[in-house]
């Protein structure tokens, strides 16, 4: 009887992570893009995770929380967004931020890079493609990890490729005050301005 009781209190703690919270908005967690351009960009986040490619997790996948007995639970995006969506949008209000215009490139499940970079020509810009290979999160009381390996490949107005550089991570999920769902964005947040002011990625956008 006790051991289902902590099910049931596990449960009801991984409901009120992502419960009747306010969510930040793109805007509140947009990743503050170091470098700053006239040019106009096109953006393309492509979901790449093996679970979701096979079924296995929803394209809205963010993370596991589990019980007191470790049973975990599959969380999905604060707005039931694709994950690709829900990041492409965070980099395209970090831009537009500094004033830059940007044009995002949907994607799903079935885009190749190919097509991504023959959209990418036809409007004449560069183009920023991020390839999200892992990225989820495990949050539970003996583990509080979030991974991330992502490809950042960025292409000129030909759709020559400039650079090709993998990101690859672990991040702890510090003690939250609000909810799991915004403390995950301000992670997110954080990784694309490592990103945006890495060398090599600062001179393939400004070359």
């Amino acid at each position: 009887m006790f051991g289902k009781w902590l099910v049931v209190i596990a449960v009801l703690g991984a409901v009120s992570l992502s419960g009747c919270v306010r969510v930040l908005s793109p805007e509140e967690t947009a990743p503050d893009i170091s470098y700053v351009s006239a040019e106009a960009f096109n953006i393309a986040v492509r979901d790449a995770r093996p679970y979701v490619l096979d079924g296995d997790k929803a394209s809205s996948f963010e993370g596991l929380t589990r019980s007191a007995l470790g049973i975990p639970y599959s969380q999905n995006t604060a707005t039931k967004e694709p994950m690709a969506d829900y990041i492409a949008k965070r980099l395209e209000a970090g831009f537009k931020n500094k004033g830059i215009e940007v044009n995002v490139i949907s994607t799903d499940m079935n885009t190749s890079n190919k097509e991504i970079y023959a959209k990418s020509i036809e409007s004449g810009n560069k183009g920023i493609l991020i390839v999200l290979k892992e990225w989820k999160y495990d949050y539970h009381s003996f583990s509080d990890n979030s991974w991330y390996d992502m490809d950042v490949v960025i292409v000129d107005e030909l759709g020559n490729k400039k650079l090709a550089k993998r990101f690859v991570g672990e991040d702890d999920i510090p003690d939250f005050d609000d909810a799991i769902v915004n403390e995950m964005q301000l992670i997110y947040k954080a990784r694309f301005e490592k990103v945006f002011q890495d060398e090599s990625v600062r001179q393939a956008l400004l070359n």
